[in-house]
């Protein structure tokens, strides 16, 4: 697969580890992006997907709104 995925994330969000954890599992790479860290990435973010709470995951030109494990598969192509 050679579409760029980003996550969104937080230390504290358990929706953030099952992305991560399933993207992990299925031998795709992916960037973090720690909201907490960078407010900026924090308030893009907000301003391409409409939302304030993550996980929000770029698959190429797909937006990911939260942990949706069938769209994952789609979107992937697993």
């Amino acid at each position: 697969m050679n579409k760029k995925v980003t996550v969104y994330s937080s230390p504290d969000c358990a929706y953030c580890y099952s992305v991560k954890g399933y993207l992990e599992k299925n031998g795709i790479e992916y960037e973090e992006i720690d909201i907490y860290e960078d407010e900026q990435a924090y308030e893009r973010m907000v301003e391409f997907s409409g939302q304030k709470n993550v996980p929000v995951t770029v698959i190429g030109e797909e937006i990911i709104i939260g942990w949706d494990k069938e769209k994952f598969k789609e979107v992937l192509d697993i």
